[in-house]
């Protein structure tokens, strides 16, 4: 038996430190995409965003980004 990578999951890190992603979003998933620079590009066109939140990078979903 063989193992495969299935790719990878990127989802929403909420909208802040204290909140969770009030909709649980994920990137939605296409076929020819397997690394996570590919996924992050399907997830701008989807409308997400890529920050910097202290010392580290955030994703966020279109609903989060746009939250108070």
């Amino acid at each position: 038996m063989t193992a495969h990578t299935l790719g990878v999951e990127i989802a929403c890190d909420g909208p802040d430190e204290a909140r969770d992603c009030p909709e649980s979003a994920a990137v939605a998933r296409r076929f020819g995409s397997l690394t996570a620079v590919q996924v992050r590009a399907d997830s701008r066109a989807d409308g997400w965003t890529r920050r910097r939140r202290g010392s580290r990078h955030v994703d966020l979903c279109p609903a989060c980004k746009t939250a108070p």
